[in-house]
């Protein structure tokens, strides 16, 4: 585990300007990390990300994933990786986009396997150790992403695109959890009428549920009065970001004392990256009074150089 900084006195809980991206080249423990899926528990901030290695030629090489942590989102704790699927009997292949769920004091980490076979670990804390949940997939879908309700009740949401299920096409899919977090409830349920190409992110503001996927080299949003909008479908919104060059665009959202971020990774535009080595990033989101989302604005830091490849290559 490396400690990026420290704070001096008390740190103060503000509206954080952000410093992207979070790990630099330089850092202790640097790694590149992706997918970030950000959620907010205790009072704190955490990031689960899948992991780049150094000399990836493409994404099969993804096989294990981060923790960072911020108390302020300005001091950044990097419990670099912190779960091996592989050592797992039953797991293996290609391990990409995870998330985390809280519930009835126990943590559930989503992770791929194979690409899109889901597989589960547990903790007891936000950072592990973790366990296996389960000895064999929960369900097959791309990009995993939970969600848990103010009622209690979780879902799970994702993408076909690399798995044939239901309507012909790529679309946002959702299921319901059983409560004990390791069972699908039911069928999945198609939530989209346009096509995405990956990473379903959901999320919950004043009353009404938020679909992000990526589409093209954009990430874009739905938006619905309920987390399974089946006809009508949840409503198409446009873009949250403009054109992610370098990387296909994965995002997650979170509220942190009172202000939204938007998560994201970039790949050739920092740290010396590319398609294969990403980082990860945050900036501000802001929303118009209709509960739309304001478009978001890339920042970056100093001296972020990187490669440039024009072409995205396959998952």
């Amino acid at each position: 585990m490396a400690f990026l900084s420290l704070c001096v006195g008390t740190c103060a809980i503000a509206s954080a300007q952000p410093d992207n991206p979070i790990l630099k080249v330089g850092d202790p423990g640097f790694l590149y990390t992706a997918d970030p899926a950000a959620e907010v528990f205790d009072g704190k901030v955490y990031v689960y990300c899948s992991h780049d290695q150094p000399d990836a030629k493409n994404f099969k090489d993804m096989q294990d994933y981060i923790i960072l942590e911020s108390s302020d989102l300005k001091t950044w704790i990097n419990h670099g990786v912190v779960l091996k699927p592989r050592e797992y009997s039953w797991a293996s292949g290609q391990m990409n986009a995870p998330d985390v769920a809280y519930k009835d004091g126990w943590y559930y980490f989503y992770f791929p396997y194979d690409k899109t076979h889901v597989g589960v670990a547990k903790s007891q804390t936000p950072v592990g150790p973790w366990s296996e949940a389960v000895t064999d997939k929960i369900g097959t879908i791309f990009d995993p992403c939970v969600f848990v309700d103010d009622d209690g009740q979780a879902y799970i949401y994702g993408n076909d695109h690399k798995v044939d299920i239901g309507d012909k096409g790529s679309h946002v899919m959702g299921a319901r959890l059983k409560p004990n977090m390791i069972e699908l409830d039911g069928p999945w349920q198609r939530l989209s009428e346009e096509e995405v190409n990956e990473a379903v992110t959901v999320f919950k503001r004043n009353g009404k549920y938020y679909f992000m996927a990526r589409k093209d080299k954009k990430t874009v949003y739905f938006m619905a009065d309920s987390p399974l909008p089946t006809k009508p479908y949840a409503t198409f919104q446009g873009a949250v970001t403009g054109d992610v060059i370098g990387a296909p665009a994965h995002t997650s959202a979170i509220e942190f004392h009172g202000q939204w971020y938007l998560f994201y990774h970039l790949g050739s535009e920092v740290n010396n990256g590319k398609f294969h080595r990403r980082s990860v990033c945050f900036d501000k989101m802001e929303f118009n009074e209709d509960g739309t989302i304001k478009p978001v604005s890339f920042t970056l830091g100093k001296s972020l150089g990187g490669e440039s490849e024009s072409q995205e290559p396959k998952q």
